[in-house]
C-alpha cells in the first residue's frame, strides 16, 4: 500500500515537472523572466514531488522578480539627446512630472559608480567621440554589455531630403549613416559592437524596437520583467511580450498557491476575491497604459472624447455588472468558464488552479487584447487628425528600476 502511494506521488510529480517546463519553454528568450538554472530546480523539487521545496524555490524566485533594481547608465556628449532617449525608453513624454531633465551640461562622468550597472548605452546623434570609446573600452574590461545608439537620425533624413530632394533614398542614407558608425567603432577596435540607429520621437521607426529587445535577451532573466513592464507600447508583439511576462508571474504564483488545491468552479466568489481581482486589474491596465488617467492624457492628446476612446475596450467593465439578473460573482464564474474553454490545456496539464487565478490569466488577456485595440485605434486617429506625432501609450516610469544618465 506504502508503494502505491509513492508510485501515485512520483506520476503526479511527473506529471507537475512536465507541465512546468513545457509552459516556460513555450516562451521567446526576450520574454522569460526565470533563468534555466531556476527552472531547472523547480523541475527537480516537482518531478521529487516535494512540493514544499518547490514552493520555497518560487518564492525565491517572486522575491528575486519583485525586488529586483534595475541599472542602466545612458551616457554621451552635452546635446545627444540622452534624456529625451531615456523618457522614450521609459514610455514618457518629455514635460511629464518625473521625465528626466534635458538641457543640463555633463557633471559627474567620472562619478558614476560603474559596478552598479547591469548595461550602458552610449549616445551621440553626429560621430562618437574618442571619449565615447574610452567609455566602452572601460566597459570591455569590466565585462559589462554596452551599446552604441546613434540619435535624431530623423534629423539627417529631414536635412537631406530638403536639400537633395531629387535624389533623396530613405534607405540609402539610413544605411550611410549605419556604415559610418561601423567604420567609426571599426578604427577605434570595437568592430563587435552593436550600434542602433534611431528617434526618440518616432519609435515605430528605425532600430528602437530592435534595441529593446536586444536589452532585455542580455539582461538577467529575473530583472526582464520589471523592465518590460515600463516599456511603451509600440508594436503588437511588444505587447504580447509584456502579457507574456506577467503571464509567467502568475503561474508562478498560481503553482505556489494551488498546486495541491482542486478548481472550486462552482465556488462562491467572496468581496475579499473581488477587491484583490481589482487591485489586480488596476495593475495591468497601468502596466499597459489602460489606466483612467493614462486614458484621458491619450483622448485630450489625440483630440477624442474619452467616451470614444472608450468605446471598445473591455478592461474598464470587466467588474461592473450591467444585467439586473446577473451579481458579481457570477459574472466573474462566467469569465472563468470562458478562459477554460478557449485555454483547456491548463486543466490538461496536471496543475490544479485556484479560481482566483483563472480570473487573473482571463483579465490580463482582456487588457492585452484593449492594448492592441487602441494601439491600431491610435494610428486611425492620428491619420484624421493628420498628426506626425507618435503618442505612446504608457505615461509610467520604471518606479521599482533606476535609470542613470549624464544629463545633456
Amino acid at each position: 500500500m506504502g508503494q502505491s502511494s509513492s508510485t501515485s506521488s512520483h506520476i503526479k510529480g511527473d506529471d507537475l515537472a512536465s507541465s512546468f517546463g513545457k509552459f516556460f519553454k513555450d516562451f521567446k528568450i526576450e520574454s522569460q523572466i526565470l533563468s534555466q538554472e531556476t527552472i531547472t530546480l523547480i523541475k527537480t523539487h516537482l518531478k521529487e514531488g516535494d512540493l514544499q521545496k518547490a514552493a520555497s524555490a518560487i518564492s525565491d524566485a517572486l522575491r528575486d522578480i519583485d525586488n529586483a533594481p534595475l541599472n542602466i547608465a545612458v551616457t554621451g556628449e552635452p546635446g545627444t539627446g540622452k534624456s529625451s532617449f531615456i523618457n522614450a525608453l521609459r514610455g514618457m513624454e518629455h514635460d511629464e512630472e518625473g521625465a528626466a531633465p534635458t538641457g543640463l551640461p555633463q557633471m559627474y562622468l567620472k562619478k558614476m559608480k560603474f559596478c552598479e550597472y547591469d548595461v550602458f548605452i552610449i549616445i551621440s546623434f553626429t560621430r562618437f567621440k574618442i571619449s565615447d570609446m574610452h567609455l566602452a573600452a572601460a566597459i570591455k574590461k569590466m565585462k559589462k554589455n554596452f551599446y552604441f545608439v546613434r540619435t535624431k537620425v530623423d534629423n539627417d533624413l529631414y536635412n537631406i531630403k530638403m536639400s537633395k530632394p531629387s535624389t533623396f533614398n530613405k534607405d540609402e542614407v539610413l544605411q550611410g549613416i549605419r556604415n559610418d558608425c561601423v567604420t567609426q567603432l571599426q578604427n577605434a577596435n570595437m568592430s563587435d559592437t552593436q550600434v542602433f540607429l534611431i528617434s526618440s520621437l518616432d519609435l515605430f521607426s528605425y532600430d528602437f524596437q530592435s534595441l529593446e529587445t536586444t536589452l532585455l535577451k542580455k539582461l538577467p532573466a529575473y530583472k526582464c520583467h520589471i523592465f518590460m513592464q515600463y516599456l511603451p507600447n509600440v508594436t503588437e508583439a511588444a505587447i504580447d511580450q509584456k502579457r507574456d511576462s506577467v503571464r509567467q508571474k502568475v503561474w508562478l504564483e498560481a503553482i505556489k498557491a494551488g498546486a495541491t488545491a482542486t478548481i472550486p468552479f462552482m465556488g462562491l466568489i467572496g468581496d475579499k476575491d473581488v477587491e484583490k481581482l481589482g487591485e489586480t486589474l488596476t495593475l495591468y491596465r497601468s502596466y499597459f497604459g489602460l489606466d483612467d488617467a493614462s486614458l484621458e492624457t491619450m483622448a485630450k492628446d489625440l483630440n477624442v472624447s474619452m467616451e470614444k476612446l472608450k468605446a471598445n475596450l473591455k478592461s474598464p467593465h470587466l467588474l461592473t455588472v450591467e444585467k439586473e439578473d446577473e451579481s458579481l460573482g457570477k459574472k466573474l464564474l462566467r469569465y472563468v468558464e470562458k478562459f477554460c474553454s478557449v485555454s483547456g490545456g491548463l486543466i490538461a496539464t496536471g496543475l490544479y488552479f485556484r479560481k482566483i487565478f483563472y480570473l487573473q490569466n482571463y483579465f490580463l488577456e482582456t487588457v492585452a487584447s484593449d492594448a492592441k485595440v487602441i494601439l491600431n485605434k491610435e494610428e486611425i486617429f492620428k491619420e484624421s487628425l493628420g498628426s506626425g506625432k507618435a503618442y505612446l501609450l504608457q505615461d509610467v516610469g520604471i518606479e521599482n528600476g533606476k535609470s542613470d544618465t549624464t544629463n545633456s
